[in-house]
């Protein structure tokens, strides 16, 4: 049996793939371990996942200011010497890294230990732990076309975002119910990402007038300490709510979403062919959520916004709701989007690093 250490945890877009890899994992017979963060959105995510093995691990980002990149380094020293005992202690037989501050410790504990590294990207322009990682992981896995410089071009892969085996396409009607949403008219689903997002949520109790005047229903998910309640506009309802665990239904209760652009929210909308308005994240990590976004709007399943420009989502969204050939097209472009988002040679090259004699492909 391979051991498997998994660091994903910070955001849900980079839990949701571990947990994906370590569903597939598991199912093979592997022992996987799933090392996550402290924050209040790694402990909701991961209470849905009873038959997986989670702790909690140290770590950091490397800012923001001055203080935060001087609390970095001891962090960092704190985060390695914790993972090497996880390590030992787990007996681990590879690492896979997903990025972000929780992926930095136990990368650098592995490579010393002699344990190989796989490092996953999900995002077009890959984050500052990714490109450092890249350098000493015996496999680098990125989204189709994109490469990372002075990384050999024999470790580099092209490699689609790990689904969760619950999140697929379900039907609209089953899916309103499990919702306590109404069945008839269109609805909007509202999401900002495991974080929330407060330019979302605003918009979106902005905009309930102008939906509700159009029968459209509204599910706003506001992320952790945001707006929850729910307000009744004749037969129409509008919900925010902080969490949602049943997120297969959400996507496919929808008729459209408006979304940050995070590489997991752009593949579980593909998954269950839901179209989107993105309104990428100002600011995000060189601007990878643009790249993202960009990318989707390029195959025809999304609508690139720009938060710049938030003021004319809702003329986009309400166009869109009235466009129902223009959705079907969209729902149909997502289909190719999905299939091509393979991530088998991920699991492969696990395995093959993990396994003592196993030819790696």
């Amino acid at each position: 049996m391979r051991r498997i250490l998994l660091a994903c945890g910070g955001t849900g877009g980079h839990l949701a793939p571990g947990i994906a890899l370590a569903q597939r994992l598991t199912a093979e017979g592997d022992a996987c371990l799933l090392i996550v963060s402290r924050k209040a959105v790694d402990a909701r995510m991961t209470a849905k996942y009873p038959s997986l093995r989670f702790e909690p691990g140290r770590g950091r980002g490397f800012g923001p200011g001055l203080l935060g990149k001087a609390l970095f380094f001891p962090s960092f020293l704190g985060a390695v010497w914790s993972s090497w005992r996880t390590l030992r202690s787990f007996r681990a037989d590879a690492v896979v890294c997903f990025g972000g501050f929780m992926s930095l410790g136990p990368a650098v504990a592995a490579a010393l230990s002699g344990v190989p590294v796989i490092v996953h990207e999900a995002n077009r322009r890959p984050g500052k732990a990714v490109r450092l990682i890249a350098r000493f992981a015996r496999a680098v896995h990125l989204p189709p076309g994109v490469r990372i410089p002075g990384v050999a071009a024999e470790k580099q892969f092209d490699s689609g975002f790990p689904v969760r085996e619950e999140i697929r396409a379900l039907p609209r009607a089953e899916s309103r119910r499990a919702l306590g949403m109404p069945a008839e008219g269109p609805m909007v689903l509202v999401l900002g990402g495991s974080q929330g997002a407060s330019a979302l949520t605003r918009w979106a109790g902005s905009a309930i007038p102008e939906l509700a005047a159009r029968g459209a229903h509204l599910l706003c998910l506001t992320g952790p300490a945001g707006r929850e309640g729910e307000e009744r506009h004749g037969t129409v309802t509008a919900r925010f709510l902080p969490f949602c665990d049943r997120m297969a239904e959400a996507y496919s209760a929808a008729d459209l979403a408006v979304s940050r652009a995070g590489a997991g929210s752009l593949a579980e909308l593909a998954a269950c062919r839901t179209p989107s308005v993105l309104v990428p994240l100002p600011g995000s990590a060189d601007d990878h959520q643009t790249a993202n976004a960009a990318h989707l709007a390029a195959a025809g399943g999304g609508l690139l916004v720009p938060e710049a420009e938030i003021a004319r989502l809702t003329a986009e969204v309400v166009g869109l709701l009235s466009d129902a050939p223009g959705l079907d097209r969209m729902r149909r472009s997502l289909e190719p989007v999905a299939a091509a988002n393979r991530w088998e040679d991920l699991s492969r090259h696990v395995t093959a690093f993990a396994g003592e004699g196993v030819a790696v492909p």
